[in-house]
């Protein structure tokens, strides 16, 4: 009896770790760009930092019939947030630590562009960066100039949709970056760029720069992430908790 008894609280220990584990996990942020309306700005971010560039929804260059977020209305060195000012758009909640995003990025041009995060204002936060050339990708922190604080690489294009997926786990960070109809697993892609830094702890995720945004995803992990049945596809799921959550 008492063996019984050891093998049924033992049971019922691992469901409820099973419970709690899937309980805490969740898909926290899912945007397609879809609901909103060409030529104006994204109705689920907001200005995080006021430039004199406005974000705006457009026809996705490669697909009239998909819309797509374009961080700029103006020219990519007339973009950048230190300098000319750029503007910086964000989403999300300020206490954000850990995630997995992942989303589809396009860069016009051969230029500086990418994406922020543990956003707290114009001045703290931390950037995944593209560099000239099409080659090097690094990470910057925004403290009293620019702190490089990740240096790696990864072959990439202007003209070209990519599968980005950046990682937090605490101070580490890492970024990578695939063709988007390429179908190799994350797990399976070598990482692009990786960095440790403990200043900013908590904080949104937005642009830099002039990049073309699609399908972003951001969830406590891989699992509670919706990925497209195809790369090029819009969301198709039929994951019950998803569907409840919209």
């Amino acid at each position: 009896m008492r063996l019984s008894y050891i093998g049924f609280m033992f049971a019922m220990l691992v469901l409820f770790l099973f419970v709690s584990m899937n309980v805490s996990a969740e898909l926290l942020f899912h945007d397609d760009f879809e609901k909103d309306s060409i030529d104006q700005e994204p109705k689920n971010w907001e200005i995080g930092f006021a430039g004199n560039t406005k974000a705006i929804v457009v026809a996705d260059p490669k697909d009239a019939g998909n819309k797509v977020l374009k961080t700029s209305n103006k020219a990519s060195n007339a973009s950048r947030h230190d300098g000319p000012g750029g503007s910086i758009y964000v989403c999300g909640e300020e206490g954000w630590d850990d995630y997995v995003a992942e989303w589809d990025m396009m860069f016009p041009d051969d230029f500086y562009m990418g994406v922020v995060f543990r956003f707290k204002d114009g001045e703290q936060f931390y950037l995944s960066d593209r560099r000239q050339g099409g080659v090097i990708y690094r990470f910057y922190k925004r403290k009293n100039g620019w702190p490089l604080i990740g240096d790696g690489s990864v072959e990439n294009k202007p003209q070209v949709w990519y599968r980005a997926q950046l990682t937090l786990d605490g101070d580490s960070f890492t970024f990578k970056l695939k063709e988007r109809d390429d179908d190799t697993p994350f797990d399976k892609v070598d990482i692009a760029t990786e960095a440790k830094d403990g200043d900013y702890k908590t904080g949104k995720f937005g642009n830099y720069g002039l990049v073309y945004i699609d399908n972003l995803f951001i969830g406590d992990s891989v699992n509670d992430l919706v990925l497209p049945v195809e790369p090029q596809n819009k969301v198709s799921t039929t994951w019950a908790k998803i569907k409840s959550a919209y």
